[in-house]
């Protein structure tokens, strides 16, 4: 018994050492570069538009969001005409107003994951694959159970608002079209079918065309054509017609809106944290301390080591990049 107890921490071992954690290396490093001001407070969370700060403040695009404050247990899912909706765990919402006044409350079955606005009208995805359809005044107007789903990328897409529908992108993987007048499904589209982790990472609409992804497809949908590529996702970009997917094992690939692949680039060992297209330069943050500049065409690539960013919380958004409680203006 000795002896097996032995042959098996030897192989254990060498397993372990097998199958060691490989890091970027990037073969040139432009500079070190340090950060421009400071926040009052580290980031501690953040979904697809927001960053949660642990002082409570919340972080947008234009930074934070002075004179706003979460509730303890709460995550700032819409700010909008200077309106925040604000949704716990447990399935309450609430939309307060810049003065504090809550304008609307409502315990749903599951927790709601992501929200949009048209007037009176909020558009809800729930924990549990529930999609809601409700009004302040008016109550729920529809509330329809699809099939759950076992766990779910922390990034969840909001619902559309179109002229007569409501596109409302799913944890099972589908965009499901809902029209407004008989508040009815009339439409799913399959983006992908895993069992895990198979909820809409992405969407973007443009022209007459749906770009969705989820973690392992992206699809681009429209009304005469739906193309698909199979990839291994962490984060899609969209600029100047282009689609820029970031995958998993290093590579940043850029595809026209039929998904033929025009421009792969390699790093290896690369794990992409946040990435953005701004003033017509991709930057992309890699998790151990790396920002990576590059031109749309991913020809001209620099890349800056980060000074204290390895392995930190981050959120990048119109032109500014927050690690920690550090922000750095993008070059």
């Amino acid at each position: 018994m000795k002896s097996f107890l032995l042959a098996l921490s030897f192989i254990l071992f060498f397993t372990a050492c097998g199958t060691k954690r490989q890091y970027f290396e990037p073969e040139s490093i432009e500079a070190k570069l340090s950060y421009d001001e400071k926040l009052r407070s580290s980031i501690i969370d953040k979904n697809l538009n927001y960053a949660k700060l642990r002082n409570n403040q919340v972080l947008d695009t234009n930074g934070v969001i002075e004179n706003f404050k979460l509730e303890k247990g709460y995550e700032l899912l819409k700010y909008e005409a200077g309106e925040f909706v604000i949704a716990d765990a447990n399935g309450n919402l609430k939309i307060i107003d810049e003065a504090g006044e809550e304008l609307y409350t409502h315990k749903f079955s599951a927790a709601v994951l992501s929200v949009a606005l048209e007037g009176d009208d909020l558009a809800l995805v729930l924990a549990d694959n529930t999609l809601i359809l409700a009004n302040r005044s008016l109550g729920i107007k529809m509330s329809q159970a699809l099939t759950p789903a076992l766990a779910q990328d922390s990034r969840v897409v909001a619902p559309y608002f179109l002229s007569s529908i409501i596109v409302y992108p799913s944890l099972d993987g589908k965009l499901n079209i809902v029209d407004k007048s008989t508040q009815k499904i009339i439409r799913s589209v399959v983006v992908s079918s895993e069992d895990f982790f198979n909820n809409i990472i992405y969407f973007e609409i443009f022209h007459d065309k749906m770009i969705a992804a989820t973690a392992k497809k992206i699809v681009v949908v429209s009304a005469e054509n739906t193309y698909s590529l199979d990839e291994d996702i962490k984060n899609v970009d969209f600029a100047d017609d282009f689609i820029f997917i970031f995958a998993k094992n290093g590579n940043i690939i850029k595809t026209d809106l039929t998904l033929q692949k025009l421009v792969e680039k390699k790093f290896k060992f690369a794990i992409y944290n946040e990435s953005e297209i701004y003033n017509k330069h991709l930057y992309v943050f890699e998790k151990t301390g790396y920002l990576i500049k590059s031109d749309l065409n991913l020809e001209n690539v620099k890349v800056y080591r980060l000074k204290g960013a390895v392995d930190e919380k981050a959120f990048m958004k119109e032109g500014r990049f927050y690690y920690s409680n550090k922000i750095l203006d993008l070059l």
